[in-house]
């Protein structure tokens, strides 16, 4: 049985390693030559032995063979040492023993310099061993010497003019700069990787005439091998088309080697790497064929692996019955074959299908098992750890997705401590975030403020620009949720630069996202299209689809709100504003219907039919809201239900039946109620109690008016890789091409100023100049106003004019406020006094 399972292996180590092949080979065939004396053949048929038991994923058999090997050939053949010890130091790491594999190899290293003449080529292969061994999993000095090493080998090759191991000699160079990248994230290791894998690439595909046929296949595999190199550098610098584009080509040179196993590592790689573009058809497809392949193999390691990326294909397609047949299929299997790997890799994926079933808890006790099943693999002490580890931070994950935030916090605290105890850094801040969301959901902002901040000192020591700007978004989160919207606009200005100054596409369009957003709760809503605009843009660059669709409608609701602030009738032509608001909420349900999520489609519907009714089409509204209505009550999205249903109301208004629209608005307010949103609350009852028909009346305007209680945003929306903890929703948001899930009720966005109650009788002169002064003095955002002083002086610029005189036509309705408002009483207290003179009630 395979020692390890699937999480303690990595595809891209396999694939950009110097295959031990030539190797096997050689010394299988040397077992077999009988001029040999009997010792050094025996030496040699473990050696070769060793090799294959390393290609069938059996590490702890192969560094037995390898040391018998090794210890023969130190008595009797010392020119078979470095090959001997190269096979050992592999297993050894892939059996999770990098010390001693390391301690081996600088002793080899120290010997061979030692010695007079050096062996050249035998110094080579010790360089380029060490620095494989030490470019995975081993901490930062040790990243470091690995690329030395690396450059060391290539060097010596190119003097001895060995393109083949040249080449290979820079796989090694970019594998120690990708693994730099991975644990102390900065474009310039991932840049480094890509010129040396391009090097790598030009010798393999222009190598001189080998002179063996297997010689041959170490350069084709070579070949595959770089460009699986930059399919991951690629990907990592978020350039996901050339990263797919790689990796098709990559596997296609596997398969005309028939090199099996290769093939379908590189075909599982290519199936995420789909999923992240929102192909799930065609990463169903790789992933399928991945599979396939590993069944054929009979490898139980990397049919766990394959087989969670097409359970996570189907889910993304919305296969579900489909997922839960193939995993229930696969452990039946596994079970009749008594595999406990299988049976532990299939609890795994059947995690994922729990959890697209809705049974968090379910999918927390499948990893739960796992961890247990675990303990009978064999594993090295530290491995094991750290698998546990892993799965429970996943566990986590699965809890607050699943909105059983205590469960998830307690596991966080626990994933965190063990993660700690191993000292794994960035795993240990990335399960920090997790405790901020749940912490956040559970309300206690000042304590997920703390957590973020760990987290940043974490990423600051180790020089992580993107999980510092990741946490500086959590950060943002925290603050948005205690009300600091100013310092939440720093902070996410900062991780906007920190993203920016590493070219990193989706944390960028995450920190535009949470700008465009808090310039919505301040009411500025041009700043915040053009923060949503530009967002979508850099999505549509990354090709992050789902995120673009998500911020198209962003700023579809954020020029919704601000075409809401025009004074304009039915019988006069629309303002350019409401045509780009129209026109933007048609793109955003064209893109949420191109990535085929309905929750999405449901919000573009939303907005789509609350801009019908503002440019006075009401009767177009209907089927939208409908259609909406029917998506929202499936997937049981309360808040979004009821804002809705108050749509639907408002309807029924433009359509002259107010009966019936007090009836609409009265399931509305039923389910705000429920919800406690009393926002939601007070606009069904300004339609329940007719104050909107009579300010309409009073007006005398019809359709959509400047006071009309539409929602500005969807009260609930579901964040796509959007980052954080989003001041959208209130609620986490998922990684990078993964879905989010549903957040808790929150209210939807407030208008600039919170009005105050007026009093039975009327407000006074005073309490009508101090209620003018706050709704002013939050759209300048100033702390102090005096009342002689005219607003337009004091900073409240023409769109802030806007909605500070909308702001006070509904503070106090029935009060006529001319159009020119801030000309004709251009000081708060001027304004005061035309409200106490013209007020009616």
């Amino acid at each position: 049985m395979p020692k390890g399972i699937s999480r303690g292996y990595e595809p891209g180590r396999t694939l950009l390693l110097l295959p031990t092949t030539e190797i096997g080979v050689k010394y299988a065939a040397r077992a077999e030559d009988d001029s040999l004396p009997a010792d050094a053949r025996q030496a040699s048929r473990s050696l070769s032995e060793a090799e294959a038991a390393l290609t069938t994923d059996d590490p702890e058999l192969a560094v037995r063979l390898a040391r018998e090997s090794l210890a023969i050939f130190r008595k009797s053949e010392a020119s078979a040492v470095p090959e001997a010890l190269r096979i050992l130091m592999c297993a050894l790491a892939d059996f999770e023993d990098r010390k001693e594999a390391l301690s081996l190899g600088q002793d080899h290293l120290a010997e061979l310099r030692a010695a007079a003449p050096v062996d050249r080529a035998a110094e080579a292969l010790a360089l380029q061993s060490l620095a494989e061994v030490a470019s995975f999993r081993c901490r930062g000095e040790l990243r470091t010497r690995a690329a030395r090493w690396a450059e060391e080998a290539v060097a010596i090759q190119k003097e001895l003019g060995d393109k083949k191991m040249e080449a290979y000699g820079y796989l090694a160079l970019a594998s120690a700069m990708t693994q730099q990248g991975v644990k102390a994230h900065q474009r310039k290791h991932y840049q480094r990787a890509v010129k040396a894998l391009k090097s790598a690439l030009e010798l393999f595909t222009a190598p001189e005439t080998s002179e063996s046929e297997c010689a041959e296949l170490v350069i084709r595999s070579g070949e595959a091998r770089a460009l699986h190199g930059l399919a991951s550098a690629c990907g990592r610098l978020e350039d996901f088309r050339k990263s797919v584009a790689h990796a098709r080509e990559a596997a296609a040179v596997w398969q005309q080697l028939g090199l099996k196993k290769e093939e379908g590592l590189e075909l599982e790689f290519l199936a995420r790497l789909q999923l992240q573009l929102g192909q799930f058809k065609e990463g169903r497809k790789s992933g399928e064929e991945a599979l396939k392949i590993f069944i054929g193999l009979k490898s139980s390691i990397w049919q766990g692996v394959a087989l969670r990326t097409l359970v996570k294909a189907l889910l993304r397609g919305k296969k579900i019955k489909e997922a839960r047949k193939l995993v229930n299929r696969r452990m039946a299997l596994f079970k009749e074959a008594k595999d406990q790997v299988g049976i532990a890799a299939t609890m795994d994926a059947t995690a994922e299908v729990l959890m697209a079933e809705g049974d968090a808890a379910g999918a927390a006790g499948q990893l739960k098992e796992a961890v247990k099943l675990a303990r009978n693999f064999g594993m090295k002490e530290r491995q094991y750890k750290k698998y546990e580890a892993t799965l429970t931070a996943e566990q986590a994950n699965f809890f607050l997705q699943g909105q059983k935030y205590e469960d998830s916090l307690q596991h966080a605290k626990t994933a965190f401590f063990l993660f700690e105890k191993l000292d794994c850094q960035v795993e240990m801040a990335t399960t920090l975030s997790t405790m901020v969301m749940s912490l956040l959901c559970t309300e206690r902002a000042d304590e997920a403020l703390k957590e973020t901040q760990r987290a940043i000192q974490i990423y600051e020591k180790l020089n992580d620009k993107k999980g510092e700007g990741l946490a500086w978004i959590n950060h943002c989160s925290g603050l948005t949720k205690m009300g600091d919207f100013e310092q939440a606009m720093k902070v996410a200005n900062k991780a906007r630069d920190i993203f920016a100054s590493q070219k990193l596409l989706i944390g960028e369009g995450q920190a535009l996202d949470h700008l465009s957003s808090l310039h919505m709760t301040k009411g500025d809503f041009g700043k915040s299209a053009t923060c949503a605009k530009r967002a979508r843009q850099i999505f549509h660059e990354a090709a992050c689809f789902r995120q673009e669709a998500f911020m198209s409608w962003a700023e579809a609701e954020a020029l919704f709100g601000f075409a809401q602030l025009q004074d304009f009738k039915p019988d006069e032509e629309l303002p350019e504003s409401c045509r780009k608001a129209s026109e933007a909420a048609e793109e955003a349900l064209r893109l949420s219907r191109e990535v085929d999520d309905e929750i999405l489609v449901m919000h573009a519907q939303q907005v789509v039919a609350k801009t019908r009714i503002m440019c006075f089409r009401h009767w177009e509204a209907e089927e939208f809201i409908e259609e909406a209505l029917e998506v929202a009550k499936r997937t049981n999205q309360r808040m979004e239900e009821a804002s809705l249903v108050l749509l639907k109301a408002q309807v029924c208004i433009c359509d002259g039946e107010d009966a019936k629209a007090q009836e609409v608005a009265k399931e509305a307010h039923a389910i705000f109620e429920e919800l406690g949103n009393e926002q939601g609350m007070e606009q069904a009852r300004e339609i329940i109690d007719g104050d909107y028909l009579r300010q309409q009346k009073e007006q005398e305007e019809y359709g959509v008016t400047a006071a009309t209680p539409m929602p500005m945003m969807p009260s609930e929306a579901q964040m796509y890789g959007t980052g954080g903890i989003g001041p959208r929703t209130g609620a986490p948001g998922p990684g990078p091409g993964m879905p989010g899930m549903a957040p808790p009720p929150a209210a939807p966005a407030a208008s600039a100023a919170a009005p105050a109650v007026k009093p039975a009788g009327g407000p006074t002169l005073e309490q009508i100049q101090e209620t003018v002064v706050d709704i002013a003095m939050s759209l300048v955002g100033t702390d102090e106003l005096e009342m002689d002083s005219a607003l337009m002086d004091a900073g409240l610029d023409s769109l802030a004019s806007v909605e500070f005189t909308n702001t006070i036509t509904k503070e106090f309705r029935g009060v006529p406020m001319p159009s020119t408002l801030m000309f004709d009483f251009p000081t708060a207290k001027e304004i005061a006094q035309h409200i106490k003179d013209n007020f009616r009630g």
